[in-house]
């Protein structure tokens, strides 16, 4: 347990009572589309690479506009890419742009962090937004079937309790916003998606994947 989670127990403790998850039972893709408009933003990648999603929908929204990308990652490729390409920005140690990101995106980063890194992440990343910046954060979505899955894919994943950790996020100068959603996993078979949509109804769970946490810098 991080010192800062030890030290807001309490409100966090109250508040995580308070927190809904709010359920996208359409298209997660066209939501994710409408939540994140990236034209002509100043935007930072937490955990980049040529692959990225958000580096494509950047592209896409950005043609003939005065947005600008940046990336951070920690594997060695990806900063030579990074930096080849003018994108790269140390998360931790530039301080350059201290206030001015409009947008911070953490794709299926975060459960990956121990706690210590989640608290410094949480800290940084409110540092690096402009006033009334947006932190996108998504991870797996493990309250039902999927746990079998999230703990077999990757021993580095941790498991992320989502209004426990809304509500700490709010601790770091946060309003925070939790959505679930994704039908089906883009990496399985319809047979397996389709299977494990009926089971975790059957079971009473939300048929999802993926929660992602909309937090908006308020102070």
């Amino acid at each position: 347990m991080s010192g800062s989670y030890q030290r807001a127990y309490h409100k966090i403790k109250a508040r995580k009572e308070e927190v809904k998850p709010q359920p996208v039972w359409g298209s997660w893709g066209r939501f994710y589309d409408r939540l994140l408009n990236l034209r002509g933003r100043l935007v930072l990648d937490f955990g980049s690479d040529v692959e990225s999603p958000l580096y494509k929908k950047f592209q896409r929204e950005n043609a003939g506009e005065r947005g600008k990308y940046k990336g951070y990652d920690i594997d060695e490729d990806t900063i030579s890419w990074l930096k080849e390409q003018d994108y790269y920005y140390d998360f931790y140690s530039d301080n350059s742009l201290r206030g001015a990101f409009d947008i911070i995106a953490a794709s299926e980063v975060y459960e990956h962090l121990t706690e210590s890194d989640r608290e410094r992440f949480l800290s940084r990343a409110h540092e690096l937004l402009s006033n009334s910046g947006s932190l996108i954060v998504d991870v797996p979505y493990i309250a039902n079937l999927n746990l079998i899955e999230f703990f077999k894919r990757d021993r580095s994943h941790k498991p992320v309790a989502l209004e426990d950790e809304a509500a700490y996020f709010e601790t770091f100068g946060f309003r925070v916003q939790v959505y679930i959603g994704g039908r089906t996993a883009p990496y399985r078979t319809l047979f397996w998606n389709l299977w494990r949509f009926a089971g975790n109804l059957a079971l009473g769970y939300y048929p999802f994947h993926v929660a992602l946490f909309h937090a908006t810098k308020i102070h």
